[in-house]
């Protein structure tokens, strides 16, 4: 385990052996005694923990006394985790069928459990004596904890800095450079091929750590570029040069041989202009045919098209860009650059005291020693905003990591990463599981970190708001880029290359990360597997795998064959697995007791074992891609800590009754009301914690306004989008209309989407009030007229309608509108299919920007204010019999009116067989 993270995990199983839960566990057991000697053992350890990490690097006597430590912690933590998980189990009434099955298991039966446990405490009480009596060899020096209480409460950036987390992301002292690869990129005539090539290629190349992808970053997003371009994609390349990989970053194909593959990519880049980024890239002369294929491709879109491209190799700048004018070094900031931007980092919102001359001193020594690198003055920066003595920062400045080098890991990045508190470094560093370049949630990172014990409890406070502390931190450190997305939206982030090297490198033998081209060696050390390439594990490999605690398969083709082996691994507590092989996962899975967070995806499992049900530590179930499924477990009423219930299928008949008792529940995907069997819509009623997303399935199976009242959609604050679908089958039109006046969701919702909504009006006395709606959906809503007034709805950006085979027209083209309103003030997007009655659009769009109509066959003719639509860059038509004609290039009635469009697509409906 790297470095501090043994501290952090001693202080956690501290933590655990004084919580009044397990003392009462233990003292009824008559285990008391070993508890508090496992207690005060540790205690005397800790002491002096800070002064052995510290001597690690140097006394290898050291180290191994720390390792031998680290393996005694985990096994108390296991132990632990037992004794909670058998407690929570016998004291909820889960059930007679279940308890009697309990009783029968080895797992779960309380006399054996005590057994199992008394007899692992004797042995781990052994071993920490042997421990507990080698320290005082080593002449090790206690420290206070006090200490680090108070370097607690200023690893974060206050309330005035808070706001600055996302500064680390952001370019600086690039103005110059940023304006001139604008320009050229959105010169089209700049850097053509003579040969007729439609397409040119502009490279990026410098050290690593310079800046080359924020640069880029900054280019792809620029509003010039967004408008001279009719298609952008982002690909991730690094080390291995994947044109698989690549294609599918472009465009959704499945694997399949490579010439499809590329044809596809051609048919999604044919007469488009488009402007691609290719990050990281290495290649090698070996790979130069693979380049001259991806080429050909690329040759099949319009004049202009680009691909940018960033690499650290001079070479592969000069393979790729052969235009001198189209290559650009990236080189290192100025010194004076450099010093404003440490300084803004360090002195966030300006600092104020006696010592700022002494601390500026000291601080542009710090910035010499970063070498003009702005991910180290970005790292740097932000550690010193949290240190406001001299000595504090002469530490730093005089830290005799200056002067080493780890495996190529920068001086500044490792100083940064030793200045973390112990449970930040076990956060960051387990992020090495990921691949080079993959994205990551940040709701999925919190997840991980809570599933392995990372997060340490701070009274009341959710462990999800700690962990979003943490995360804020890690930005705020520039350990994470975030890359997209907000905290309303879920933050999405990635870790430089540089930052991964060092996270794997202070890992060590905890992780295993299976990559391309990599030996695979299996060690009872690993704790945390990730891999992003097809692997296949001998069973004497998922052996010596047997203190694993992670298993991440990120790989899209990964076959999990051997499921029942994996479920032999007791003590894991994250399984994220792919194309699960039979209907259902083992009846096995309940002896995973640890186990936290399970992911399955890509697989056609129908139902989950009823056993899944004593896996009472689970938080986060998903189950993704798993379109066949139909049936959750009747017990799922026990498993008191989930948080996370998810799954995508639609096939789903029914949630089981009493859902409504896990009241810590904050995500729910799903929710499909049973008519005869399973849980009536009434168990949401007091589920107020929901958030993010929730689509409500079978909604004719809702008895009217007073059934759909009682799901208190209302006051579930946190839900920001809501997809309410009835059933497709044929039906009776019912409570439709009442149904939906019911199911009032609350005022901030930003995503609303109706589905199979039978009855004939739309006018939910509601709708009015979500004057945050960015998104509506209508969609197979096949006996409505009339669209509802959604012109007045200030923040709507998109509408989507789809199969409303009964329009005619938007309420808001009704003439008791006023003429003087601005109507749709906001929106972006327009798309409208297979609605073969519309027949009129409204004329006020101001800001709209793509128009897409598709099998509209009455629909006659665009407004005439469509030529004042100053925003409007996409013009789609498709399969429209009058409107298509009309608006045919040069000879069309309508094409004065479009022709200023600058993206036109318009094609004519398909020929009727005779």
């Amino acid at each position: 385990m790297g470095d501090a993270a043994i501290s952090a995990l001693v202080k956690d199983v501290i933590g655990r052996l004084t919580s009044i839960a397990i003392q009462e566990y233990w003292l009824v057991r008559g285990l008391a005694n070993d508890l508090s000697a496992l207690n005060n053992t540790f205690t005397q350890i800790q002491a002096v923990l800070h002064d052995a990490e510290m001597k690690q690097t140097s006394h290898k006597d050291v180290e191994a006394w720390l390792k031998t430590l680290k393996s005694a912690s985990l096994e108390v933590e296991n132990v632990l985790d037992e004794a909670s998980t058998e407690a929570m189990l016998h004291s909820h009434d889960i059930g007679l069928k279940y308890k009697v099955k309990a009783f029968f298991s080895s797992h779960h039966n309380p006399l054996m459990v005590k057994t199992r446990i008394a007899h692992k405490v004797k042995n781990i009480r052994k071993k920490l004596d042997v421990i507990d009596a080698n320290r005082s060899k080593f002449k090790l020096t206690s420290n206070t904890i006090s200490e680090d209480a108070a370097r607690v409460r200023d690893e974060f950036p206050n309330k005035e800095t808070s706001s600055l987390v996302h500064l680390s992301s952001k370019i600086f002292g690039r103005d110059a450079e940023m304006k001139m690869m604008v320009d050229k990129i959105c010169n089209q005539d700049l850097g053509a091929h003579d040969d007729g090539d439609s397409f040119r290629v502009y490279a990026i190349w410098g050290m690593g750590g310079i800046g080359k992808t924020t640069l880029a970053q900054v280019v792809y997003n620029h509003q010039t570029v967004n408008t001279n371009f009719e298609l952008k994609f982002w690909v991730y390349v690094s080390n291995e040069f994947d044109v698989r990989k690549m294609i599918k970053s472009i465009c959704d194909v499945k694997d399949s041989q490579l010439d499809a593959m590329l044809v596809s990519l051609q048919n999604k880049l044919r007469g488009k202009k488009f402007f691609i980024v290719l990050d990281d890239v290495w290649i090698e002369n070996k790979e130069i045919e693979m380049w001259d294929e991806l080429c050909k491709a690329f040759s099949c879109g319009a004049k202009g098209s680009t691909l940018m491209v960033t690499t650290q190799k001079w070479t592969t700048c000069q393979m790729m860009a052969k235009i001198p004018e189209m290559q650009h070094n990236v080189g290192v900031l100025s010194e004076e650059d450099s010093w404003s931007l440490f300084k803004m980092l360090a002195f966030p919102g300006g600092r104020e005291g006696g010592n700022l001359r002494e601390l500026e001193l000291i601080g542009r020594k710090i910035v010499e020693k970063c070498e003009g690198l702005p991910l180290a003055l970005k790292t740097l920066g932000s550690l010193m905003s949290s240190k406001s003595m001299a000595n504090q920062w002469n530490l730093v400045n005089d830290n005799i990591m200056w002067e080493m080098q780890e495996n190529g890991i920068l001086p500044a990045l490792r100083l940064s990463y030793d200045n973390l508190l112990p449970h930040m470094k076990r956060c960051f560093a387990y992020c090495c599981l990921f691949s080079k370049g993959k994205e990551m949630s940040k709701e999925l990172l919190i997840e991980l970190w809570m599933a392995n014990n990372f997060i340490p409890p701070k009274g009341e406070i959710s462990l999800y708001v700690l962990g979003e502390e943490i995360f804020n931190c890690l930005v705020w450190r520039s350990f994470f880029q975030v890359v997209k997305g907000d905290d309303d939206e879920g933050a999405i982030c990635k870790m430089h290359d540089l930052m991964h090297d060092l996270a794997h490198h202070v890992m060590r033998d905890d992780c295993l990360v299976i990559e391309s081209g990599r030996e695979l060696i299996t060690t009872d050390e690993v704790l945390h597997l990730g891999s992003s390439c097809e692997f296949h594990f001998s069973k004497q490999d998922l052996n010596r795998l047997r203190s694993l605690r992670s298993m991440l398969v990120f790989y899209d083709h990964q076959r999990s064959s051997n499921i029942i082996q994996i479920s032999n691994h007791a003590y894991l507590r994250v399984l994220y697995l792919q194309h699960i092989e039979g209907p259902t996962l083992p009846e096995s899975i309940c002896e995973l007791i640890h186990l936290r967070y399970l992911k399955i995806s890509d697989s056609n499992i129908r139902a989950l074992p009823e056993s899944i049900i004593y896996l009472q530590n689970l938080q986060v179930l998903v189950l993704k891609s798993c379109y066949c499924f139909r049936v959750l477990p009747n017990g799922m009423r026990y498993m008191r800590n989930l948080r996370r219930l998810e799954t995508d299928s639609n096939k789903l008949h029914h949630m089981p009754v009493g859902i409504k008792e896990l009241a810590n529940l904050r995500r729910l995907s799903r929710f499909a009301v049973g008519k005869k069997d399973g849980a009536r819509i009434g168990e949401l009623g007091n589920l107020n914690l929901l958030g993010r997303e929730l689509t409500l399935l079978r909604l004719e199976n809702v008895g009217g306004l007073r059934d759909a009242k009682s799901a208190n959609l209302k006051d579930k604050t946190n839900l920001k989008i809501l997809c309410l679908d009835w059933s497709r089958h044929d039906r009776q039109e019912t409570f439709d209309t009442e149904v939906l006046e019911g199911l009032e969701p609350n005022s901030g919702l930003q995503k609303l989407s109706i589905f199979n909504y039978l009855s004939t009006i739309i006018s939910p006395s509601w709708l009015v009030k979500l004057q945050n709606l960015t998104h509506i959906r209508f969609h197979y809503v096949k006996n409505c007229e009339h669209l509802p007034p959604l012109g007045k709805l200030p923040s709507l950006e998109i509408i989507s309608l789809v199969s409303m085979r009964s329009l005619k027209c938007f309420r808001d083209d009704d003439n008791d509108t006023s003429r003087d309103s601005i109507l749709f003030p906001s929106l972006r997007k327009l798309h409208i299919d297979n609605c073969p009655y519309l027949e009129s659009l409204p004329t006020n769009f101001p800001k709209l920007r793509f128009l897409d109509i598709s099998l509209c066959n009455r629909l006659r003719s665009l407004p005439d204010e469509i030529e004042s639509f100053k925003d409007l860059n996409y013009l789609h038509i498709t399969q429209c019999e009058i409107l298509s004609k009309r608006c045919e290039n040069e000879i069309g009635e309508d094409w004065h009116k479009i022709s200023h469009i600058p993206h036109l697509d318009i094609r004519p409906p398909k020929l009727r067989r005779a």
